[in-house]
């Protein structure tokens, strides 16, 4: 019961999915990732997820950030995360589909009224740095560059089709893996945090060639001798991939569900649309929660 009190006024986030289940975490360090990968503080068994999604930062005055890893999309109260945002007792943000948290705080005791705000030369008060129109302004035309870079390199020469699982769509997407593995390390160039955030899986070894260890490597660097480097991947992603349309063409969603988590773990990179291909197809085999 004790125990329990004083976790109680610790700073976390309660974490809510489908089915009304719920988590409690306490965040008792300086830094906690959130993430669908083994190694994350917070594990979530969420395929729409990135290994490591976003992060919850304790500040010096003792508030909390949570901040995105590179292009991951987040839902904080309700409107997207450009990039970082101060957590408030009660804040609510989505991560992938269906999984929720709610930044839970013991409130601070409040501070004396201060006597005189700060005042500008013309005697009225003046704005917070953050609240003036120029600095926003600024920060705005700043956002937008970044954003810009880093959407060019991540989706030239990228673009996909939603259409449904087939087998012309399997090929297709087998042949974008050469493409997915370019802008993977162009990614790396521009950031290696956002690298990490959307690229895992094992580099392998003793000549094993997996989609990271080729993502990792500079060389080989033109398109033919790439495509070549490429072609045990593409070959097995296709292989697996149809695997997993035949099983779920006879009904067997368990199966096909198992094919498609193996045949994103042929080619894990959240911006490489040939993984998103197979990340959707598993959610949609998901059998539905019991009640």
């Amino acid at each position: 019961m004790v125990f329990s009190f004083f976790r109680g006024n610790k700073p976390s986030l309660l974490q809510t999915g489908p089915g009304g289940q719920s988590r409690s975490h306490v965040l008792d360090r300086a830094e906690m990732s959130i993430g669908r990968a083994a190694n994350a503080d917070i594990v979530v068994d969420d395929p729409f997820l990135a290994p490591i999604h976003a992060r919850i930062e304790k500040q010096s005055d003792g508030g909390f950030i949570i901040r995105r890893m590179g292009l991951n999309p987040i839902m904080l109260r309700g409107e997207a995360l450009l990039q970082t945002a101060s957590l408030k007792a009660g804040d609510s943000f989505r991560l992938g589909k269906d999984v929720e948290f709610q930044f839970l705080e013991k409130a601070p005791a409040k501070e004396a009224p201060k006597k005189e705000a700060a005042k500008a030369d013309d005697g009225k008060p003046k704005k917070p740095l953050f609240k003036q129109p120029a600095f926003l302004a600024g920060m705005g035309l700043v956002y937008l560059a970044v954003v810009g870079i880093i959407g060019y390199v991540i989706l030239s020469g990228g673009g996909s089709t939603e259409a449904g699982p087939t087998a012309e769509r399997i090929n297709a997407e087998a042949a974008r893996i050469p493409t997915c593995i370019k802008n993977a390390r162009r990614l790396r160039q521009v950031s290696e945090q956002t690298f990490n955030g959307a690229v895992g899986g094992r580099v392998g070894r003793d000549g094993d060639v997996t989609y990271a260890a080729l993502s990792l490597a500079t060389e080989p660097a033109d398109d033919a001798a790439l495509a070549k480097a490429a072609e045990p991947i593409v070959e097995a992603y296709k292989r697996t991939a149809l695997a997993a349309l035949a099983s779920e063409n006879r009904g067997n969603n368990t199966l096909a569900q198992s094919l498609y988590q193996q045949t994103y773990d042929l080619v894990p990179d959240v911006n490489c649309s040939a993984a998103r291909f197979a990340l959707q197809r598993r959610a949609a085999t998901k059998p539905p929660a019991r009640r």
